[in-house]
């Protein structure tokens, strides 16, 4: 059966003319000016999919790649005619996503098929306008739609039960690089990295089930992890370096890269031996297996940073959001001393307004924060505010707690506000404390950049990012933590 498909990711600009940042593993962001692209790699994988294995015309198009509104998407999608139009949907952007998809549906008649974690949470109300919605992982249940499958025979298709995980997912293709250049999402490329780099993905899964994690609650519902064999990464870095001459590095945007120490051992063995140690290699990992020696050998491999989620130093805030086991602040330090050691780059995230915060727990992880950057230890770093994405369990414990203090979507921003407030720790309060965060990991790093590019050139790029009176208030309450220690 043959059908004209489009694959979208979500809008790229709002209703307010805001830059979407669209991220599956986490919330979905804004920003109003300097804004990068994830690759959508879910996306991307089923479009590489359909193309191999239907005889259907597949197109696919990234709407915050190419900064496309809702008004631009539809021109851009409209003269594809499409019969389907798949696209993924986060709670940010679904009022934005699904307004484009009905105008593109109302002059095509494209069948809608909804996926990712909105559209799973809130199946029948996204059915009064789409044609079907798939849970979970999707990839073989949108396969199965449009090859023409009975809808009551598909698992993963809502009202059926859920489909199980792809235990193997080597089975699947490389992902998208047709219809999208994938070295383009690295121009500009992602806040903290230093080359030119692709997004790569050597992975898939996380064995832990953080409460506020998107993709360990809805994506896969269970923990997991599931590696690429070594030899199909080593291939497909070769494919990417003959396509891409200008490529200088690859970004290994998994949920947990160096999970098996043994299996990250030979694969960094076999970069070494291909010579493909001669990119530069980012990767989101855990800090909890890494020793001196897989770190000296990340060296010998060519990686020149390496992101964790440290995400609090409170243990109290560690055990509400679920990370017993993976939260021990005395080995995060050992591994940020020896990455420094050996001259690779290190990369934080940490997260505020959680379950089990207060200020005084959240204050802790400035302390953490400011600590680790003085010393050295920390290069760059993430500050978000913990956002309840609908169906996580943070979702549900708030919104039967009565803590949610809107269930307007667009303002579940992990960026722009809480929208959560505790009887001890108010929505004003957690933004002010992410705000002080925000300005208290600006200053340290500006010192560290001065350092080494000078005074004037750092005023003019925190001029440029923040403004006059952004860098007061930074300023300020970098002054005000010194003098009183909080």
């Amino acid at each position: 059966m043959s059908h004209k498909i489009v694959i979208a990711n979500s809008v790229g600009v709002d209703r307010n003319g805001r830059y979407i940042i669209h991220s599956p593993s986490r919330w979905t962001t804004s920003v109003d000016q300097n804004p990068f692209t994830w690759y959508p790699w879910e996306l991307a994988y089923l479009s590489a999919l359909l193309k191999r294995d239907t005889h259907c015309t597949v197109k696919f198009v990234d709407g915050c790649l190419e900064r496309l509104n809702g008004d631009d998407y539809a021109a851009r999608i409209i003269p594809e005619k499409p019969d389907f139009l798949v696209m993924e949907s986060s709670t940010r952007t679904i009022r934005d996503d699904m307004d484009m998809a009905v105008r593109v549906k109302e002059s095509t008649g494209a069948r809608l098929i909804f996926c990712g974690p909105h559209p799973a949470v809130f199946p029948e109300e996204t059915l009064q306008t789409a044609d079907f919605v798939c849970q979970g992982e999707y990839e073989m249940t949108v396969l199965d739609i449009v090859s023409g499958k009975d809808p009551a025979d598909i698992p993963g298709l809502f009202p059926n039960p859920r489909r199980k995980i792809i235990s193997d997912i080597n089975i699947l293709p490389w992902p998208e690089d047709e219809d999208v250049r994938r070295i383009d999402y690295g121009t500009p490329g992602i806040p903290g990295t230093n080359y030119l780099e692709v997004q790569m993905y050597a992975s898939r899964g996380c064995p832990f089930q953080c409460n506020f994690c998107v993709c360990g609650n809805l994506y896969y519902d269970r923990p997991n992890w599931r590696p690429r064999t070594i030899a199909d990464v080593m291939a497909e870095i070769a494919y990417l370096k003959r396509k891409y001459p200008e490529m200088e590095g690859v970004f290994f945007d998994e949920e947990s890269h160096n999970q098996d120490p043994r299996h990250f051992d030979r694969f960094l063995d076999a970069v070494i031996e291909s010579g493909h140690n001669d990119l530069h290699y980012v990767a989101m990992g855990s800090y909890a297996s890494l020793t001196p020696e897989l770190i000296r050998k990340m060296k010998r491999a060519g990686y020149y940073q390496v992101r964790v989620g440290i995400e609090t130093a409170s243990e109290q805030v560690a055990d509400g959001i679920g990370l017993r086991g993976k939260f021990d602040i005395d080995h995060l330090r050992r591994v940020l001393q020896m990455a420094r050691d050996e001259g690779i780059e290190t990369y934080g995230t940490f997260i505020f307004g959680a379950r089990g915060s207060t200020v005084a727990e959240d204050q802790k992880t400035i302390d953490l924060m400011r600590d680790i950057i003085r010393d050295r230890l920390l290069t760059e770093l993430q500050v978000s505010i913990a956002t309840p994405q609908p169906g996580t369990p943070f979702y549900c414990w708030a919104d039967q707690n009565g803590y949610l203090v809107t269930k307007n979507w667009e303002d579940y921003d992990g960026g722009c506000g809480s929208v959560v407030s505790y009887p001890d720790y108010s929505k004003a309060q957690i933004d002010t404390m992410f705000q002080k965060a925000v300005d208290i990991g600006r200053v340290y790093r500006g010192l560290q950049e001065a350092r080494r590019d000078g005074w004037i050139t750092v005023f003019q790029r925190a001029h440029n990012r923040v403004g006059t009176l952004g860098i007061i208030r930074a300023g300020m309450n970098v002054l005000k933590s010194r003098l009183t220690g909080r």
